[in-house]
């Protein structure tokens, strides 16, 4: 996305259209996305050991402890409660890719624009489809990822979970370029000026317009590609362990007719004896007749 700060860390450019190395490294950007969730992760730390169990808590508390507690329930509920042990995973996945985008608004380079950071979480992503399918459905799901005719079925999310987000963020920052460009050639047009002059760079349309998408792609589509990536990758764990459960319900389907047919034989073989008794009387009374 287009940076709302223009930030030069360590130093600016030293020639006119010069980048700045470290605005534009998605290594520095990950190791300030970690410095910055390692404050975060402290000061939370520091604030929930200082409150005191006879008063209310603050604020801040209330709303990381409702945040947890809403990304929690989600979780458990698409997932139907198979994974809870992983909603810690969900959720930090979920805050990893908010806020390693949204850090484009202070001049580094936003992580969903490396096809290297996005493809090591679909890699994870994927490799915990294969290792949940192997542990519900053992050999079948094995015979499956060699099946030729589902190769390709089995290989599409790592094509489709990281091409997914990179696109999107690449395409915010694409169209923010052009609309920029086109906003500035109109205003040049407007003046009679160039678009390299001074007055041509002093541009209101851009001041007006500009803004407004990018808070659209530096928030909400940030966050949404986020909870995007976040259910998919629910999705194709839930999937995976799908197959197993309808075998279990087959096999208790199966249980149940067994059960029905043991308690009919079993009525079978009560009932001959009173209706034995029955016949003896009804042709005694026929003979005494």
């Amino acid at each position: 996305m287009d940076r709302l700060f223009k930030i030069n860390w360590f130093g600016g450019p030293t020639e006119p259209g010069e980048k700045n190395f470290l605005n534009d490294n998605h290594i520095f950007s990950l190791i300030m996305l970690l410095v910055l969730s390692l404050i975060i992760s402290i000061l939370i730390y520091v604030a929930v050991k200082r409150q005191r169990a006879d008063k209310a808590p603050n604020a801040a508390i209330i709303i990381v402890e409702a945040c947890i507690t809403v990304g929690d329930n989600f979780s458990s509920e698409t997932h139907e409660r198979r994974f809870d042990k992983m909603n810690p995973y969900f959720i930090s996945l979920f805050v990893f890719f908010l806020f390693g985008n949204l850090i484009s608004l202070f001049g580094l380079a936003p992580i969903g624009s490396s096809l290297a950071v996005i493809f090591a979480a679909t890699a994870v992503t994927w490799f915990g489809t294969i290792g949940i399918g192997i542990a519900y459905n053992k050999i079948k799901y094995v015979l499956k990822l060699v099946n030729p005719l589902e190769i390709a079925s089995n290989f599409s999310p790592l094509i489709s979970l990281t091409f997914r987000m990179y696109g999107n963020i690449i395409g915010g920052v694409v169209l923010i370029t052009l609309f920029g460009l086109f906003l500035d050639n109109i205003w040049a047009k407007m003046i009679g000026a160039t678009m390299t002059s001074a007055a041509g760079q002093i541009n209101p349309l851009g001041v007006l317009l500009i803004p407004a998408l990018n808070m659209y792609f530096d928030l909400f589509d940030d966050a949404i590609q986020a909870f995007v990536f976040m259910i998919l990758t629910m999705s194709y764990w839930f999937q995976a362990s799908e197959v197993e459960v309808k075998e279990k319900h087959k096999e208790k389907i199966r249980e149940w007719k067994k059960q029905v047919i043991k308690n009919k034989q079993q009525n079978n073989q009560s009932d001959p004896a009173p209706s034995n008794e029955a016949s003896d009387a009804a042709s005694a009374t026929s003979v005494a007749a």
